[in-house]
């Protein structure tokens, strides 16, 4: 009777010891992106958040490559499926050895132009510098610009946050800034007389003023 419960259990161990353990990897980091933006523009308070109304943030990259070297801009906007106005923040120039016009920067180049630039000056397109750009209703933009009085921005320094995952790499911000922002459109030149057919037309400036403005957001490398 004891042989028999040893043979049995000998014979368990010797089965279980051929099983093989499946090895269960470590989850993946996912980077956690979230967006929203808040402020007054044009007298009206407007806030866009997150997977409301069908508010998704965008981030995207504009270059100019030329003689081995590529500048970019970073580009953050909130957009909605569902209705047309938008918001939209940049912050350029990025600058780094391109010879082929595809490559991207280093990664700690990435970083520090985002730690390095917590107070930029406006710029015309982000050139080098911040803009801002708001969609309304209608369709129309409405931008910033480089000599506009008064503007202020600041990226708040604690929330530059640089962090990576199997999409991408990423640059965390909150911005809060002001400014006010223009349209050109066109309208009939009255000063014209007579009037030609078609009418000559010359631009005319719409302006609106952005305060207490706050974004969160990324950007992507």
């Amino acid at each position: 009777m004891k042989k028999g419960i040893f043979l049995f259990g000998a014979l368990a161990l010797f089965v279980g010891s051929c099983i093989k353990h499946e090895v269960i990897p470590a989850p993946e980091p996912v980077v956690e992106l979230d967006c929203y933006f808040e402020g007054t523009i044009g007298g009206a308070y407007i806030e866009y958040t997150q997977n409301v109304t069908g508010y998704a943030p965008f981030p995207s990259i504009a270059k100019q490559t030329q003689f081995g070297v590529t500048n970019a801009q970073y580009l953050f906007a909130i957009q909605s499926s569902q209705v047309i106005p938008k918001v939209q923040i940049s912050l350029g120039s990025l600058s780094w050895n391109d010879p082929t016009g595809i490559e991207t920067p280093a990664l700690s180049l990435f970083n520090t132009f985002f730690t390095s630039n917590d107070n930029p000056n406006y710029s015309n397109a982000a050139i080098n510098g911040f803009e801002f750009a708001y969609t309304d209703n209608w369709g129309d933009t409405w931008r910033s610009y480089k000599d506009s009085i008064p503007q202020n921005v600041s990226f708040v320094p604690s929330s530059i946050i640089q962090e990576s995952d199997e999409s991408g790499d990423y640059s965390k911000f909150i911005v809060n800034f002001e400014c006010p922002i223009y349209h050109i459109y066109s309208v009939p030149d009255i000063t014209v007389i007579p009037q030609t057919n078609p009418l000559t037309m010359r631009d005319s400036v719409a302006k609106m003023v952005v305060t207490n403005a706050t974004m969160r957001g990324y950007f992507k490398r």
